[in-house]
């Protein structure tokens, strides 16, 4: 089954039809830029002032290590290694999604599309033959994202659960070209309430 990345930010849409408190739209919106920014490999616009603090502070718990990202150049790096390993598409399944004053938490299944050898450090079963296929990685992921009273970002908390690999069949690839193609002309067609 081909995803539809245009459902990438639905649980941000649909919350945007609904929430008429300023700040909370701002936050909404940030979240919508950035992943739409982020599966298209545009890491320089999440780090863009208007989105992003000058030293965010990200943290995400990968089998029980804790693993830091403090101050923008080790943020830019992160990203900057996703798009180069070829590993920054992904897709959102079942995202609940909450908002507030301070940021947001959600709860989705991420669907990661990567390279064989990336999947393979990631524990998955490649074989030597299978280094150069695309591997899907599905995980359960709990996030909680902090914003300042301006709606930037200041850092990212992730919780990444157990995950399962399989061989991405060639009709259900997305890549980082399909996702600028679908997902760029959507970038300011931001939901109003109703």
């Amino acid at each position: 089954m081909k995803y539809d990345i245009r459902l990438l930010t639905k649980a941000a849409d649909d919350l945007l039809r609904t929430v008429t408190n300023p700040k909370h739209r701002k936050i909404l919106i940030n979240y919508r830029r950035h992943a739409i920014f982020e599966v298209c490999g545009m890491y320089e616009d999440i780090l863009a002032p208007e989105l992003t603090i000058e030293e965010p502070e990200y943290l995400m718990y990968a089998g029980g290590m804790p693993i830091q990202f403090k101050g923008r150049e080790r943020v830019e790096a992160l990203y900057s290694s996703m798009v180069k390993i070829n590993a920054c598409v992904m897709m959102f399944e079942d995202e609940v999604l909450r908002v507030d004053d301070r940021g947001f938490s959600s709860r989705a299944t991420f669907q990661i599309f990567m390279p064989g050898a990336v999947a393979l450090h990631f524990g998955a079963p490649v074989g030597s033959k299978e280094l150069d296929d695309i591997f899907i990685q599905t995980t359960d992921r709990i996030m909680v994202w902090d914003y300042t009273d301006d709606g930037r970002l200041i850092g990212e908390n992730i919780w990444v659960g157990g995950g399962s690999f399989r061989i991405c069949p060639p009709d259900e690839l997305i890549t980082i070209e399909d996702c600028r193609e679908i997902l760029l002309p959507l970038l300011d067609k931001v939901p109003e309430p109703s």
